[in-house]
């Protein structure tokens, strides 16, 4: 913002990352205000489609390209669960809910990564089922679910991963 020549580009750049922390509707009020302050700065329409050309810029950058890399192959949240949560915390709480919707959702998920029984509200806020329980149903499942538990608790074994829940065996490495 400071070289298309806004007044007081740090607050804008101060805002815009505050914004940001809402997904999807933070960068499109961020670049609806920098539009209409651009707008009654400056006179010609160069520099105000400069400015929002800027921030289109790098806000593309950085939500196609930065974000992915940096946060999402920590946080794997279903894509229209994070709008719909965005959707109903700003229906129900107003901005707040807004601002919490995603850390909420988050927050759900490592509780159910952590639960014994969340398996079922992990696969719903994943964005992909995890690859050995996408063909398994029913009963299976939740076997597979007790034999993938098991292993993970035994201590010094390997867990091997075939088609299904009897495909799962332990192997205790040899004595050296």
């Amino acid at each position: 913002m400071m070289w298309c020549g806004m007044p007081n580009p740090f607050l804008w750049g101060t805002l815009a990352a505050v914004f940001n922390f809402i997904p999807y509707a933070g960068p499109t009020a961020t670049l609806l205000l920098l539009t209409s302050v651009a707008f009654v700065s400056f006179d010609g329409t160069a520099q105000i489609a400069a400015v929002a050309g800027s921030f289109l810029a790098i806000a593309a950058i950085e939500g196609q390209v930065i974000q992915p890399l940096l946060v999402g192959r920590r946080l794997k949240l279903n894509p229209m669960l994070v709008f719909l949560a965005l959707w109903f915390g700003g229906f129900f709480w107003g901005i707040a809910g807004v601002v919490l919707a995603t850390p909420a959702l988050a927050t759900l998920k490592v509780i159910a990564e952590n639960s014994a029984h969340g398996r079922q509200l992990l696969d719903f806020l994943s964005p992909n089922p995890t690859p050995a329980r996408r063909s398994l149903s029913g009963t299976r499942a939740r076997a597979h679910d007790r034999a993938v538990g098991e292993a993970h608790c035994h201590e010094g074994g390997r867990l091997q991963r075939g088609g299904g829940a009897s495909d799962v065996t332990h192997q205790t490495p040899a004595p050296g």
